[in-house]
């Protein structure tokens, strides 16, 4: 029997590896004003997955994290992956995180969700749907081959009143048909998707290819390890959201495998794992903000872990109550997470309002004040916005008002 080895690291090298697993460390030679296919499979060679979101309050959350490693410009970012997703179907979308974009070779790691969902395991608004009208789920499948791609507006038009989300009926039985793989998008137009079968949609090796359950998950905590480049097992698991006591026994198999390597981070309540391939090395990130929903962050207890950073999500916070704001991007500057900003795009006035600006203390110098003022001015060039105009909430307002005149 083989002995397990164990590694420890610093908190600030656990970092570093997190960093550049993520592809947000500088000197990253695919950061480009000029973007092409290739630029996005190396940013997913780093995410695994993109998640979706509706929220537009700066930009789509999912062009944000593409945005923190690449640069580019906001609606070449669109056009690429657009381009790559709907008409090359080198992309796809399905439940993989959250409602993600991912590799379409990818998708038979998800088969066993698919088959779960059709067993009910699925939202229980879906599952009492479709479990409760399964001849109205027929027609609306029968109507999808006969005339897709349609959206769900195109089925059916009336309002489902009731709590889940209003959507109407058509919609239900389209996420269900979705959630099991006999549908998949076709496209997207103003961020309204358009279902199609799946057999038409996707390719042929992809429908074709089986995996077994225990495989995949195994498969999927081995890549969530390179991804998050060390990570306690609920961090693996979430990553593409796994069944929890199945995930950690893979976790273990692993780690039997020699495939993840046991680790303690200083600092941390658990123990970690890196993948056996794994490079510690000195890297120092951007100086960049951050979707909420970036796989940097988008796990909460690790980004508190790892960053000390306690972020909460104040979207459906009533305004009155918000601490910080309604879209809060963290900033990320020199391996730390170090300041907050609530920011919304005004797109016809060609404004980014910065309406609010948080410090985490001890921890925003006069290089950094300046680094968040650049970054600032960048997201509105990005974002196609010709100025910055800072609001007064929050204790770094007034000092960035004043560097902002200085760049």
């Amino acid at each position: 029997m083989s002995v397990i080895k164990h590694i420890e690291l610093s908190s600030a090298q656990a970092r570093s590896i997190a960093i550049s697993a993520q592809g947000l460390q500088t000197g990253n030679r695919f950061s480009s004003d000029r973007l092409d296919v290739r630029h996005l499979r190396w940013a997913f060679s780093k995410l695994g997955v993109l998640q979706i979101d509706a929220v537009n309050a700066v930009a789509r959350s999912h062009l944000l994290v593409l945005r923190a490693r690449l640069g580019g410009c906001h609606d070449d970012l669109t056009k690429l992956l657009e381009g790559a997703a709907y008409d090359r179907r080198e992309f796809t979308e399905y439940w993989c995180h959250e409602a993600s974009y991912l590799p379409v070779n990818d998708l038979p790691l998800f088969r066993w969700r698919m088959q779960r969902a059709e067993q009910g395991e699925v939202w229980g608004g879906i599952r009492k749907f479709a479990a409760n009208n399964p001849d109205f789920v027929n027609k609306v499948a029968s109507y999808v081959a006969k005339n897709g791609p349609v959206t769900a507006g195109q089925l059916q038009s009336k309002p489902k009143g009731g709590t889940w989300w209003a959507w109407s009926e058509s919609k239900v039985a389209l996420e269900w048909l979705f959630w099991i793989g006999q549908v998949s998008v076709s496209h997207r137009a103003n961020f309204t998707r358009f279902y199609d079968l799946a057999s038409k949609v996707l390719p042929a090796s992809v429908m074709g290819d089986r995996m077994s359950e225990i495989d995949a998950h195994c498969e999927l905590i081995r890549r969530a390890a390179t991804h998050l480049g060390v990570a306690s097992a609920e961090d693996l698991i979430d990553y593409f959201r796994l069944p929890k006591i199945e995930g950690r026994q893979r976790v273990q198999e692993l780690v039997e495998r020699e495939q993840l390597v046991p680790t303690q981070v200083d600092g941390w309540d658990r123990i970690a794992y890196l993948s056996s391939d794994a490079k510690i090395k000195d890297e120092t990130s951007k100086s960049v903000l951050l979707s909420p929903f970036d796989p940097m962050v988008w796990f909460r207890p690790r980004t508190q872990r790892l960053f000390d950073f306690k972020y909460r999500l104040e979207i459906y916070v009533p305004a009155a109550k918000r601490v910080h704001g309604y879209y809060v991007l963290p900033f990320l500057h020199a391996n730390r997470l170090r300041a907050r900003v609530d920011v919304k795009a005004d797109v016809k006035a060609g404004v980014l309002n910065v309406l609010g600006i948080y410090s985490e203390p001890n921890r925003m110098n006069e290089q950094a004040i300046e680094a968040l003022a650049i970054e600032l001015r960048l997201l509105a060039t990005w974002r196609g916005l010709n100025e910055v105009k800072i609001g007064r909430r929050g204790d770094l307002a007034l000092k960035m008002k004043k560097v902002m005149l200085t760049i």
